[in-house]
């Protein structure tokens, strides 16, 4: 039995949500990105902790799916 770390759009959120960023479940993906860079404008001391986390969900144990992966692209 293979068990494989899965980020979907839902991790991706609350782990955005958890480091501040103004995101809700509700949100597309196009909405979070937005969102998420038009924060990150405003508050830019917040970038690195955004690409750290970016970073972190991309490890090699981990799958992304490609729709949060191209999310994750814009703040890297």
């Amino acid at each position: 039995m293979m068990i494989v770390d899965l980020i979907d759009e839902v991790d991706f959120k609350e782990r955005l949500i958890a480091l501040g960023a103004p995101v809700n479940q509700e949100q597309s993906l196009a909405e979070v990105q937005s969102s998420v860079l038009s924060w990150l404008q405003l508050y830019p001391e917040q970038v690195s902790f955004v690409k750290d986390l970016c970073v972190e969900m991309q490890k090699d144990t981990t799958t992304v799916l490609p729709e949060v992966s191209k999310v994750m692209a814009a703040f890297v």
